[in-house]
């Protein structure tokens, strides 16, 4: 006997009891698992925030941040400044902010300016959280 594909019944169990009840489960399984994220998931609020705030903020925010590229916030982020997009979800290699946080030799951009450097652990944590998609 062959296989067929049956249509989901979770249609059918909230119109057959007015769906209040089935509904409210599937927002509870929904919420739960968000709660429960997978803990390598790098998140703007938690984590790369704290790091930006530290290191970037003071030069990019509010109505004229240098270069045109606010970072306090994820929308800004997004939006990039005059030189194009800060951050392009899920490619590291691409964007400006990662190019410019980089330390490398010849380079007159490096971000922050002066002595001060982010750490390896947070270079790795900006890269980590571009790849995942930055959210």
């Amino acid at each position: 006997m062959p296989l067929t594909r049956r249509p989901c019944p979770l249609p059918h169990a909230l119109r057959r009891r007015g769906g209040s009840g089935a509904l409210a489960v599937l927002c509870h399984l929904h919420l739960a698992g968000a709660a429960w994220a997978d803990p390598g998931t790098i998140t703007y609020a938690d984590d790369i925030r704290p790091i930006l705030e530290r290191h970037c903020v003071d030069c990019h925010e509010g109505w004229f941040p240098k270069g045109g590229l606010r970072l306090d916030s994820l929308e800004a982020i997004r939006e990039g400044g005059r030189s194009g997009p800060a951050v392009v979800p899920s490619s590291p290699e691409k964007g400006w902010l990662l190019f410019s946080l980089r330390l490398e030799d010849g380079r007159r951009n490096k971000m922050p300016p002066g002595n001060t450097r982010l750490s390896e652990q947070e270079m790795r944590s900006i890269t980590e959280w571009v790849r995942q998609g930055a959210r």
